[in-house]
């Protein structure tokens, strides 16, 4: 059964018309955007529900007066003076918004002043036609939903003046058409731990203003893989993603998928393509429904911090190999030494083994050596022994 809503509304009428207009208020005229002495912070994260992803809070504290934007949500808070703030994201299934006639176009935030107080409250939006998408900003409170005409909205944000906290989200006028908005790509990668050495790529299409964080903790068993994320997407339209190596396509699931306007809690990807563990990299791209770009192909590199270090790691050490290759064959003593290791690794085959063993002369092992040395990995390991066992050559060279 629906719940009912007492449904109020702050008519303060926006000034000016046509393109461009912005609202504002003969209440309070001296607001504006985000201005250049606006200080960013990053709020503290507080997680008292562990078990509980949808619960965590962010806590802000401030010593004066000004205009703090948050790192993670794009939130701006006109304080007062000194203060705390205690805000979180929850789902607009508890803002009762029936017979509205509106859309969300924002998260719904929760938030707490504990001390202090808030002046005025710039909450970030991802449109790109405010000269015909109308936006306002739902108040809801004790069961009943107030709507409130902004102050001011600029490129970014739909500022309000504060008089009362709970709840606040942006929401804008239904339309016929649905224009652009600005809207993120995001990724995530789950290894999958079971015999088939495979993982599993999931990709994110989000409006622009659902802070990275959010969906972060909604997937904290995968890893998030930063990248050139923004792009225009239209809210309803399908759209299709392209993912490939230089050798081969993948097919992403499903081929193709709608836009939607996703405030949360729970975030789920909009397309997954499964590939091997050892792809580095791949190329991805988004195509609309007639075939062109809207966001346009990039490498994608699949390698966490430690494992991009470690791949690093591994092509010098092969690029020495390479590189000092004679001087190698002529001054490495002990070749059988070297070779009883990569066996054992099983990085040589028996047969390579005993031709190596074979030969009688060092340069000539040497020379029998570097034909197994056959993939990088190879001669990673081999340097690798060369570090332990003849640091000496190493740092001749």
């Amino acid at each position: 059964m629906k719940k009912s809503a007492l449904l109020t509304e702050d008519f303060r009428e926006p000034i000016g018309t046509g393109k461009g207009a912005q609202s504002t208020s003969t209440l309070h005229p001296d607001t504006g955007h985000v201005s250049a002495d606006t200080e960013i912070f990053t709020p503290e994260l507080v997680d008292n529900y562990p078990n509980d992803k949808n619960r965590m809070k962010y806590r802000f504290f401030c010593s004066r007066a000004g205009q703090f934007k948050c790192k993670l949500t794009d939130l701006v808070f006109e304080m007062e003076g000194k203060g705390e703030v205690l805000y979180r994201i929850v789902s607009w299934d508890s803002c009762v918004s029936d017979g509205l006639q509106k859309d969300s176009a924002g998260p719904l935030y929760s938030i707490e002043c504990l001390k202090g107080s808030i002046r005025h409250l710039h909450l970030p939006h991802c449109e790109t036609r405010t000269d015909v998408v109308k936006l306002t900003v739902a108040h809801a409170t004790g069961g009943n939903v107030e709507i409130i005409q902004p102050l001011k909205v600029t490129d970014t944000h739909v500022i309000i003046h504060i008089h009362g906290l709970s709840l606040f989200g942006i929401l804008k006028a239904l339309l016929f058409q649905e224009y652009p908005i600005r809207a993120q790509v995001l990724l995530f990668r789950k290894k999958m731990t079971r015999k088939l050495s495979r993982s599993k790529l999931n990709i994110h299409l989000l409006p622009g203003n659902v802070p990275v964080k959010e969906v972060q903790k909604q997937r904290e068993c995968n890893e998030y893989i930063e990248t050139t994320s923004k792009c225009q997407l239209s809210p309803g339209k399908l759209y299709r993603l392209c993912c490939k190596t230089t050798d081969r396509d993948y097919k992403p699931q499903p081929e193709e998928e709608t836009f939607d306007l996703d405030y949360g809690p729970n975030y789920h990807p909009t397309f997954e393509v499964l590939f091997n563990t050892e792809l580095d990299e791949i190329t991805l791209s988004l195509l609309d429904e007639n075939g062109q770009q809207v966001w346009t192909p990039r490498e994608v590199s699949l390698l966490t911090d430690t494992e991009a270090v470690s791949a690093n790691t591994v092509k010098a050490g092969a690029d020495f190999v390479d590189k000092h290759r004679e001087t190698l064959i002529q001054r490495v003593p002990s070749v059988t030494e070297i070779a009883d290791v990569l066996k054992g690794k099983k990085m040589i085959s028996d047969e390579m083994y005993y031709k190596i063993k074979s030969k009688e002369i060092g340069q000539e092992q040497m020379r029998e050596l570097y034909r197994c040395l056959t993939s990088t990995a190879v001669k990673a390991e081999f340097y690798k022994i060369l570090q332990e066992k003849h640091q000496y050559i190493l740092e001749d060279l």
